[in-house]
Parts: structure tokens; C-alpha cells; sequence
């Protein structure tokens, strides 16, 4: 059986690796040829042993809660992509993996600040859309400050104070949500659509 390279990290993957076992990269080629994990000591097949049975090693098999299946010893699951290993974040900045409690990236070099939800979910009280912009969420920030002013104006027309309403509470819901996905290195899209 011939692994595949991810071309984004230079990880070897299984063959019917969807994702990257490392970054969580998608890769291209979907080959199902061949489902069997194997020990990352020693290349024996396993089924779901915690010990592989020929070298008496860890196997690291872990079952990712999304998808629910098996993966060994991978911080994103190799199927779905999503994050198993909670100890990780991803570098706003450079997109490159480092370590949860960092506060500088180790690649980059750039600062990596939490965002307090209460923070973010106030500024999203005052004004729909400055949770947003704290969060460093533009394109999301803006979108809902202009949805708020035109519905502010149809509030005139005694037509929008329901949309104004949804907006407020809405911006306030997701500013709070993002800065805590943002504190555990989650990548959050920056739209609403």
C-alpha cells in the first residue's frame, strides 16, 4: 500500500485519508482503497487494541467524536477534519499548528490573544457587529452593522423593529460563541452566509 504526502505539511497519510492527520489539510485524492490503521511504531495492523500486539507500544487510538471513527495517534481526525486533540490551536496569523497555552507562534512569531466573550458579547449589547470587530470577524462585524442601520430606518416605517431586534441578539450570540471558539484555537468563518 502506497501512503500519500500531504502537500500542505509533508505528513505521510493513510491512503483513504480525506484530511490531514497533522494541520487538518483536505486533501484532493479520495482514495477508500485500504481502511486498516496500523501501529505508528512498529506498522502492525490493529483493530482497536489500546497496545499494539507487536511491539507492546501505546497505539494512540482515538475515536473522533464527529465522524466516530478510529484514528491513530493524529491531532485532526484523517476522515472529517475535525480537531481531536484539545491541547492544539491554530495560529490565526499563519494557519500553522502550536500548543493551546502559547502565547507567541512559534512559526510566525505573532501574539496570540484570547478574546474574552463577555467582552465581546458588551460590545454587541452597545452596538451589533463591535463583538464582531473585536473578535477581528470584519467582514461579519460590518455586515450586521449595516443590517442594523438599515433596519434601524425601517423601524421609522414602524416595519424593522423586529429585524433590529433579531440583529442585537444575534450579533450579541455570536460575538460571545466566536470569542470562546477563538479561545480554543478553532478557525471561525468570517460571514454570515
Amino acid at each position: 500500500m502506497t501512503n500519500k504526502i500531504c502537500p500542505e505539511c509533508g505528513t505521510e497519510q493513510e491512503i483513504f485519508a480525506k484530511f490531514c492527520k497533522n494541520c487538518g489539510f483536505q486533501l484532493t485524492d479520495e482514495n477508500k482503497n485500504d481502511n486498516v490503521m496500523k501501529c505508528s511504531h512498529c506498522g502492525a495492523e490493529l483493530s482497536d487494541e489500546a497496545f499494539c500486539p507487536n511491539c507492546g507500544k501505546a497505539t494512540g487510538i482515538k475515536i473522533c467524536p464527529n465522524c466516530r471513527q478510529k484514528t491513530v495517534n493524529e491531532d485532526y481526525c484523517s476522515v472529517c477534519g475535525y480537531k481531536i486533540n484539545q491541547n492544539i490551536k491554530i495560529c490565526a496569523n499563519c494557519g500553522s499548528k502550536i500548543d493551546k497555552m502559547a502565547n507567541v507562534c512559534a512559526h510566525c512569531g505573532a501574539k496570540v490573544a484570547g478574546k474574552n466573550p463577555v467582552v465581546a458579547l458588551i460590545l454587541s449589547f452597545i452596538f451589533p457587529g463591535l463583538g464582531q470587530l473585536y473578535n477581528n470577524q470584519n467582514h461579519k462585524g460590518i455586515t450586521l452593522i449595516i443590517a442594523y442601520i438599515v433596519s434601524g430606518i425601517l423601524t421609522l416605517l414602524l416595519i424593522g423593529i423586529i429585524l433590529a431586534i433579531l440583529i442585537w441578539i444575534y450579533g450579541m450570540y455570536d460575538a460571545f460563541i466566536s470569542a470562546k471558539a477563538i479561545n480554543n484555537g478553532e478557525l471561525i468563518e468570517d460571514r454570515i452566509f
